[in-house]
């Protein structure tokens, strides 16, 4: 089968390699839809982890084979399949912190060598504990492009869960590319008033068609005077960080009220590093928040938002190509221009 393959900085390219074949309790799935996720991106560009490698989890597909003893899917089942899963009893799923659990941390879809993904390829596998508690059925009528958005959009609505985003509040959301605008959805929902930032015009028009209340070019507005304007002068309630640098993290800070909370989402790997003026931030008592990966507690609700349409993903995807497009597809979401924004691989023909 096709798969692109990582192995090492600068060498990624899409090669001819082995059709994995399920064991006991595992299904073999040909890959509908790949989603380009910005933290594989980096993994590539920046090799941070060794080769070989197929990357590739936002995974929507078809199950063509299943293992002994498989019984919860047979053959021709459409399913979105989750990479991590946690194992719910250490001392991290005592405390829901679930992308620390040593469980969690193993990958377990994979196209061949170490787990990693694999959804960067025609066909993919998914181990044991991932057939029986990550993996989700697609509904007829959804389309594998939008069902490969279960797993980003279970990462953005743990983050807003934990930044404890509620109706009333006024919600920033810095940066409007496919998880800024996810998270501006997601917020909605919630029952909050959104203010988007971002520096592309066509995605400041995205993010108005899709629900923001207002939506600014960080270029012709200053973003902090705009928020307090609209907020009788305290700031947002919470701030929502989907772009990293010191620009966005700045302003970020400075947008939120005394009291308020910053949900830092963009950062997924060593060295994205900006200042922080922690003098200013402590004695404004304003929070600073992470969240990483997903969750297991929202799985069901993530899948039920995307396959309901209540969170709109199909307009965020801006270019479906095909697999042999793989290292075109990376280079262009490393640094996307007007126009790009989500990028999916097509699986198997």
């Amino acid at each position: 089968m096709k798969a692109a393959v990582y192995r090492g900085p600068g060498a990624f390219a899409v090669e001819d390699i082995e059709v994995p074949v399920p064991g006991p309790g595992e299904l073999l799935a040909r890959v509908d839809a790949c989603g380009v996720c910005g933290t594989d991106v980096k993994k590539i560009e920046k090799g941070l982890l060794p080769g070989p490698r197929v990357f590739g989890h936002e995974i929507a597909a078809t199950v063509v084979r299943t293992g002994a003893g498989t019984t919860r899917f047979r053959e021709g089942d459409r399913v979105v399949l989750h990479h991590h899963i946690p194992c719910g009893s250490c001392f991290y799923c005592a405390q829901r912190i679930y992308a620390q659990c040593e469980t969690y941390k193993r990958n377990g879809t994979t196209a061949g060598f170490e787990p990693a993904g694999g959804g960067m390829a025609e066909y993919v596998k998914a181990l044991d504990w991932i057939v029986e508690r990550g993996a989700i059925p697609i509904p007829d009528g959804v389309k594998p492009e939008e069902a490969a958005f279960v797993e980003p959009v279970n990462t953005c609505l743990k983050a807003v869960r934990a930044a404890g985003v509620a109706p009333g509040q006024t919600v920033l959301v810095v940066g409007q590319g496919p998880i800024g605008l996810i998270l501006m959805q997601l917020a909605r929902c919630a029952g909050a008033s959104v203010i988007a930032s971002d520096a592309m015009p066509d995605r400041l028009e995205l993010s108005r068609q899709l629900g923001a209340d207002h939506a600014f070019d960080v270029r012709e507005h200053d973003v902090v005077r705009e928020v307090r304007a609209l907020t009788s002068g305290r700031g947002a309630d919470r701030v929502l960080v989907a772009a990293m640098g010191q620009a966005p993290i700045t302003q970020a800070i400075e947008a939120a009220r005394p009291g308020g909370q910053i949900m830092v989402f963009a950062a997924t790997s060593p060295g994205e590093i900006a200042e922080v003026d922690f003098g200013r931030l402590a004695s404004a008592e304003k929070q600073l928040l992470t969240s990483y990966s997903a969750s297991i507690d929202v799985q069901e609700e993530a899948a039920r938002l995307v396959f309901s349409r209540e969170v709109r993903v199909a307009e965020l995807v801006s270019h479906v190509l095909p697999l042999d497009e793989a290292p075109r597809a990376v280079a262009m979401s490393q640094r996307p221009g007007p126009g790009v924004r989500k990028i999916v691989l097509r699986g198997a023909a």
